[in-house]
């Protein structure tokens, strides 16, 4: 009996759980609102910026009502932005902070770069976070981007690190999803060497722009479609992780990034509404998953799965185009994490998601999902 059971077992492993890291902005839902056994690490978004002298800045009531939340359950870290709108910080459920668009003087003056550490590091004991995270977007890439960008990041998250370490905080940094911009903008070492967790952006490949952009696309595909080639066969999660890796971004602190949100536009003619056809404008009233189930249960809409790029878009007579998520992009998607062997996932956003129940599968169905997956429960 023994030696029939024995090779089963080899045949069917166990596999681990994997962790999610959600980012939240605070009251998208009400706090008492967030799940408690959905993510292992959740980030608050947009409640602490740096200013323009260089000087950390954050509102104490956010802070102090988040970092109350689940506390002891649930990891929490805190997002850190800049006075200019591209740059943000977070807060996750492990406490701790997420910054974006650092600005470029921050990381040429050793000293503000020691006093900044310093202040998130008596920012984050005072609210008992568990670490901050950089959403830098993006070095050298930005508009006002400086060349020096990439070689001062390294020293920047050295110094960090440093203030960091002594008391157990932990350092996340969000990187670019589209090759494009990862493969100059980064210091690949520097994020090895001195970052516990790095969150893959695997969404924002395609954005309308009436002048240069003016056409329909998926938010995240995961594979590309056979009629993309040279820099838009790299537009896909598929390639973003391809190129992190080989760049040498260790998988053990890599994070897999998932969407909630979708992404909407107003078809130029609905008689053209395959991926790339004309568009006049975006939609951005249209972006939560409650505003797009609806449009994707009812009959005036045209719900279409693309096979290669392993994603969903809606149509309509009346122009609407929406590049959205639903569960079985979340089972693609988590799929390939899986089989990548990732240290987690990453979820962009708690509040895209259908927290009321508003779509009919419940409360928070994309991020149910991804929970499930993470733990193999199919």
């Amino acid at each position: 009996m023994f030696l029939l059971i024995f090779p089963l077992f080899f045949l069917f492993p166990l596999v681990n759980s994997i962790p999610v890291v959600c980012y939240y902005i605070l009251n998208q839902p009400d706090i008492k609102e967030l799940p408690n056994n959905l993510c292992e690490t959740i980030i608050l978004i947009n409640s602490a910026h740096i200013s323009e002298n260089g000087k950390l800045e954050y509102r104490e009531e956010d802070l102090d009502e988040f970092s109350h939340a689940f506390k002891g359950k649930i990891e929490f870290f805190v997002s850190i932005t800049s006075s200019n709108p591209s740059f943000s910080f977070l807060v996750s459920s492990c406490p701790g902070v997420r910054m974006s668009a650092f600005p470029s003087f921050q990381t040429s003056n050793t000293t503000l770069m020691h006093e900044f550490s310093k202040s998130v590091n008596s920012m984050l004991s005072k609210y008992s976070f568990n670490g901050i995270d950089i959403d830098w977007e993006f070095p050298v890439w930005s508009r006002d981007a400086k060349k020096t960008d990439r070689a001062q990041f390294g020293p920047f998250l050295r110094i960090l690190k440093s203030h960091l370490q002594p008391s157990g905080q932990k350092l996340s940094v969000a990187v670019s999803g589209p090759p494009t911009i990862s493969r100059v903008a980064y210091d690949v070492d520097a994020l090895a060497k001195y970052a516990d967790m790095v969150q893959i952006m695997n969404y924002d490949f395609h954005v309308f722009n009436k002048l240069t952009n003016p056409l329909v696309g998926f938010n995240a595909p995961l594979h590309p479609m056979r009629v993309e080639i040279s820099v838009l066969g790299e537009m896909n999660s598929e390639a973003s992780m391809t190129t992190w890796f080989d760049l040498g971004l260790p998988k053990n602190i890599s994070y897999f990034g998932i969407p909630t949100y979708a992404r909407a536009y107003q078809l130029l003619t609905h008689y053209l509404h395959k991926p790339y056809s004309p568009a006049t404008r975006s939609r951005p009233e249209l972006t939560n998953y409650p505003d797009v189930c609806i449009f994707a249960d009812s009959g005036y809409y045209t719900s279409v799965w693309n096979h290669n790029a392993q994603a969903p878009y809606l149509y309509g007579k009346d122009g609407l185009w929406v590049s959205y998520e639903n569960e079985r992009s979340m089972l693609a998607k988590m799929a390939f994490a899986r089989k990548l062997g990732v240290a987690g996932v990453m979820v962009y956003s708690i509040g895209s998601d259908d927290f009321e129940g508003k779509c009919g599968f419940g409360r928070y169905p994309l991020l149910s999902k991804i929970a499930k997956l993470a733990k193999d429960e199919r």
